[in-house]
């Protein structure tokens, strides 16, 4: 079955993720493999609230798609990485923050290594 790769983050980021991994997985006909982490820096804990996992699993459900919660590990871009690779994803929807170019040189971005170093394509989502 084809897959997908969520990168979730918390907030109205995640949230707007969460609905675009949906939407391509209905239109993909595809599953979801769901990691949820805190932050996208480097610098800061990964890991992510039981809400915003329960948020996954209801849109997710509610949707009818099939999927898979992770629990992020300490790099949460090497394991969606990982994942992708895994899985052979045909698309990984990524949740993205604004970040100023030095926060991003001196703490790291987890989108920016995913970006980076994916071998498929990537979808980056942001919030309102």
């Amino acid at each position: 079955m084809k897959t997908i790769i969520l990168a979730h983050l918390k907030g109205e980021e995640g949230t707007a993720a969460i609905a675009e991994a949906v939407q391509q997985a209905v239109w993909r006909q595809a599953r979801v493999v769901a990691v949820s982490a805190a932050g996208d820096a480097s610098a800061t804990p990964v890991y992510s609230s039981p809400e915003a996992r329960s948020d996954i699993a209801r849109a997710m459900a509610e949707a009818g798609v099939e999927f898979e919660l992770v629990l992020a590990r300490d790099n949460a871009a090497a394991q969606v990485l990982e994942l992708a690779e895994g899985y052979a994803a045909e698309l990984i929807v990524l949740a993205t923050r604004k970040r100023s170019p030095v926060m991003k040189l001196f703490l790291g971005s987890m989108a920016q290594q995913i970006i980076l170093e994916a071998e498929c394509p990537v979808l980056t989502v942001r919030g309102n």
